[in-house]
């Protein structure tokens, strides 16, 4: 799982890292290349709001929720729903690729959820 987690965060140009955890809070696997970013104080303060949007889309009648994006001053979460348990954040520095990272964590959701 970690090397899946590795493997998604060098395909990234600008990833800071990536987080697998479930929408408890609780951190399944993380990989931070290096970079010293706090991706699981980030992810578990997000998972609980992510909760209400997963709560929010079915309740209009969205469907499952499948990605999130939150872009902020130093920085930009790319999150996939993997289930209705787990999800996955990669962290994007200012100059991080949006689209190729968004592209590369839908075709790792696979391996990631066959890895739990």
């Amino acid at each position: 799982m970690k090397d899946t987690l590795k493997s998604i965060v060098d395909k990234i140009p600008g990833a800071k890292g990536a987080i697998l955890m479930g929408f408890d809070g609780i951190a399944v696997e993380q990989y931070d290349g290096g970079s010293g970013a706090d991706i699981e104080s980030i992810a578990t303060e997000f998972s609980f709001r992510f909760v209400e949007l997963l709560k929010a889309s079915k309740a209009l009648d969205l469907g499952a929720l499948t990605d999130i994006t939150i872009k902020a001053e130093r920085g930009t979460l790319l999150v996939r729903c993997l289930s209705d348990d787990f999800f996955t954040i990669v962290l994007l520095g200012d100059s991080g690729s949006f689209g190729k990272g968004r592209w590369v964590l839908k075709t790792a959701a696979p391996d990631l959820l066959a890895s739990l």
